[in-house]
């Protein structure tokens, strides 16, 4: 005969399977559309938002969880996400015991709408007042995935905007702490981020893939790895919102990009062609209402060999001077601040189209570098400077991003010790450059010459000295 502990044990067992059981029945004949309202309200009132679920909601089991298509969230009439559909993980017995325990969240084609005012607050922020007023909930998820979601976010203070498709996302070990309605500042979890594509202004990334970590705050991206400019990127980035003044880290290096591409993604016809390599190191305070670009520091350069001009030969401009009355020594400027610099500053510059008019052809440059260092918004040549065949051109000065202006930018036709042959500065604002006296010459339209003897006098007064001495050698 069997021992009475055994059998009370299945007994118990028994009946816990029945109810079990009776709880599956009930939950499959539970028809949880009938509550669909009283779930809207109840979640509208408990995040201050306007929840609505168009379509059909449903139970599954093992494991268990709640699923809901069509749902669009909004804030004072704008929309902050739809969703395809949702899928929420809970523990069973807790439910048992009238309690939710949330375990997973997945998210399917979602399209979030960010919009950042001009106070630096957040659409999502916009909750109902008595919300505002009260501490926010800590909350946690073990698994969060997101597939095949888009993005678009809108700065209303200085006008950025940024479209992202294609986004996919995992999240481990996802919290929310007690922030008091700040969201952004208390989520917390690890995972892995890929995206197909990024779009700000006429910049595009491609197949965007980094390992994320968010930490009270502080998102990061590390490693980081895209496709841009036609070529290959890789490095990481940081987004610190812990503090009242948010700081942004973006370290960035490009192998093998397309010139022709760069161009382009900046709005700018096609004018120089090669491969090059682009590195980049910026740092952006978010200080009150101060201008983002007067809080910028880092480093920029682009390189390149072997480079092709495709509106005009710059040794037979150099040499021959066979050109009109509106040519500068100081158009060769646009060389150097092409690509994210000449966003800026070449507003007020017809980049290439000064060239076609007065020269055409092709042209080539042997040896390219544009390095720039950054402090508090004013970019400095640290070393600037191409060779083609025949000449060397160097620049100086700095590029005040701020102010949007000038300040003492020269540029100069050099010898082999570096001296200057000819030189030239520019003043005055991005929209309306105001290009000096060339030094040696009073025209370039003159015959090659006069020009030549001009020059030839002007070195051997004495009046050279070294105005270039970066790694672009002289050719020969």
């Amino acid at each position: 005969m069997r021992p009475r502990g055994k059998r009370g044990l299945a007994i118990a067992g028994g009946v816990v399977a029945l109810i079990i059981i009776a709880g599956i029945v009930a939950a499959l004949l539970f028809n949880i559309n009938a509550y669909k309202s009283r779930i809207e309200t109840a979640v509208s009132e408990a995040t201050g938002l306007d929840v609505r679920i168009t379509g059909k909601m449903g139970l599954s089991f093992f494991p268990f969880g709640v699923s809901a298509r069509n749902i669009h969230i909004t804030s004072e009439g704008a929309e902050l996400l739809s969703l395809q559909s949702l899928k929420i993980g809970a523990k069973l017995m807790p439910l048992l015991r009238r309690q939710l325990k949330v375990t997973s969240c997945e998210l399917v084609r979602p399209a979030f709408t960010i919009v950042k005012d001009a106070r630096g607050k957040y659409n999502f922020e916009n909750g109902k007042k008595e919300l505002t007023e009260r501490p926010g909930a800590a909350f946690g998820l073990k698994d969060l995935t997101l597939s095949e979601g888009a993005l678009s976010y809108l700065d209303r203070k200085t006008g950025e905007k940024i479209e992202v498709k294609g986004i996919n996302l995992v999240a481990k070990n996802l919290s929310v702490a007690d922030t008091s309605g700040e969201i952004i500042k208390g989520v917390s979890f690890t995972g892995s981020l890929n995206c197909r594509e990024a779009l700000r202004k006429d910049l595009r990334t491609e197949n965007v893939k980094a390992s994320v970590r968010a930490d009270k705050g502080v998102y990061s991206l590390k490693p980081l790895t895209m496709d841009v400019f036609g070529g290959k990127g890789e490095g990481d980035a940081t987004a610190n919102e812990a503090e009242a003044d948010a700081v942004y880290e973006l370290n960035l290096k490009v192998s093998k990009l397309d010139f022709e591409k760069l161009e382009e993604s900046f709005g700018i016809k096609k004018v120089i062609g090669g491969k090059g390599d682009l590195s980049a190191s910026l740092t952006v305070k978010e200080k009150g209402r101060r201008n983002l670009m007067s809080q910028l520091d880092g480093t920029f350069a682009l390189r390149g060999d072997n480079l092709v001009t495709y509106t005009m030969d710059l040794d037979e401009v150099l040499s021959t001077y066979k050109a009109s009355q509106k040519f500068h020594l100081v158009d060769l400027a646009a060389f150097f601040v092409v690509g994210p610099l000449g966003t800026v500053a070449l507003k007020g510059y017809r980049y290439g189209e000064v060239y076609h008019q007065i020269q055409g052809g092709k042209g080539a440059i042997t040896q390219f570098i544009s390095h720039w260092t950054i402090k508090n918004g004013k970019a400095d040549a640290t070393d600037c400077a191409f060779a083609t065949r025949h000449n060397r051109v160097a620049l100086k000065g700095k590029l005040n991003l701020v102010g949007e202006r000038f300040d003492n930018v020269t540029v100069a036709l050099l010898d082999d010790k570096g001296c200057p042959i000819l030189k030239q500065t520019i003043t005055g604002s991005f929209d309306n450059p105001r290009p000096g006296t060339v030094s040696a010459v009073e025209s370039l339209a003159g015959p090659f010459i006069d020009l030549y003897r001009k020059a030839k006098r002007f070195v051997q007064a004495g009046k050279c000295e070294v105005f270039y001495n970066g790694a672009v050698q002289q050719p020969r």
